[in-house]
């Protein structure tokens, strides 16, 4: 992590899935402080001053600077002392975010540049925060030749305020944990003093997992997936008996029509049955039940689906079923099926 001094920076970090942070100052620069809060902090309207001066050297097509981190309201003023011909090829550059510098290529015109008094001069410039973020703040030498310059920095940076800190502990030995109040804790911030200069500020920050949350929560997950796999199982189950049930229908279907306990005589519908009674005796003969109507040659053997009438023997069944119309020569109702009788 990137800071600076007078530098305060916000991290969310909810007690819920953190239970601690630990922060590391390798340099051990001291008094590097985490704060943890229940609410979000708000930037403190009071601006922090800090200010630096350096004495360096920019080599020619090169690039000089450090990173900071500064808060939105935040503002930079650079001043920077050198002479006249050295300040014309020297821009200042405040980059937000990372920064991603691309190699100066030399001017072929470089030492054409006239020869001009060498004198003293001053240039300066300021810039105002408009985002909390990490800034690069660095100058760039576009002269064929070295520079020697002084730099004075001014920051005036914004703070979050720390009075309705909950809980507070400081990297005096370099390091230091913060255990976060659960499950109130919610945000922390990292604060820095004012004892830095133009060097790189790097602090190393980490977290503790509060593992027993991460656990609750795969467990859950976990009940999820076998109420929904029991779910599943329950509608095949369900539609597993309904299909069992309908198959039982359908044979239910076919067998009534042969144990139906209702004497019928073969080969007549049931509004027929009193006119047999007046028949002449060759009627008698034919609709004994024994002798297929069709050919009057072989004996009733098999019966038709679904009506259930037994007329006709076996083969003239199946030319019957290899007819267009598919119909029972008796009650003329559409054949599905044909099923053979065995007689004990």
């Amino acid at each position: 992590m990137v800071l600076g001094p007078n530098s305060s920076r916000l991290i969310e970090a909810s007690s819920l899935f953190v239970k601690q942070v630990e922060i590391r100052d390798d340099d051990k620069r001291q008094q590097v402080v985490l704060h943890s809060y229940a609410e979000k902090p708000e930037l403190s309207n009071e601006l922090m001053n800090w200010s630096v001066s350096d004495y360096m050297i920019v080599g020619s097509f090169s690039r000089k600077g450090f990173p900071l981190w500064l808060n939105k309201g935040s503002r930079i003023r650079i001043r920077l002392e050198a002479q006249t011909i050295s300040l014309q090829h020297l821009q200042v550059n405040i980059i937000k975010g990372e920064r991603r510098y691309k190699t100066l290529k030399p001017n072929p015109a470089g030492n054409t540049y006239p020869r001009p008094e060498y004198t003293d001069s001053v240039k300066e410039a300021e810039y105002t925060i408009q985002e909390d973020d990490k800034y690069y703040v660095g100058l760039t030498n576009s002269h064929s030749r070295g520079v020697i310059l002084t730099m004075h920095l001014h920051v005036s940076s914004r703070m979050y305020d720390t009075s309705m800190a909950a809980s507070v502990c400081s990297a005096v030995s370099g390091a230091c944990r913060l255990n976060l109040a659960f499950p109130s804790a919610q945000y922390i911030t990292v604060s820095t003093p004012n004892n830095g200069g133009f060097s790189e500020w790097y602090i190393e920050l980490s977290f503790v997992a509060r593992v027993v949350t991460y656990f609750a929560i795969l467990g859950f997950v976990i009940l999820v997936i076998l109420l929904v796999l029991k779910y599943l199982g329950s509608c095949n189950g369900d539609r597993n008996m309904d299909d069992e049930s309908n198959d039982e229908r359908a044979m239910a279907t076919e067998r009534d029509p042969i144990m139906s306990t209702k004497q019928i005589i073969y080969g007549a519908c049931e509004d027929e049955e009193k006119g047999l009674g007046s028949s002449d005796g060759s009627l008698e003969d034919l609709y004994d039940g024994k002798i297929c109507v069709i050919c009057y040659d072989q004996e009733r053997n098999c019966f038709f689906v679904p009506c259930g009438h037994c007329a006709t023997c076996h083969e003239c069944a199946q030319r019957i079923m290899a007819d267009e119309n598919k119909v029972c020569p008796i009650c003329r109702r559409l054949v599905l099926k044909v099923r053979r009788l065995f007689r004990a």
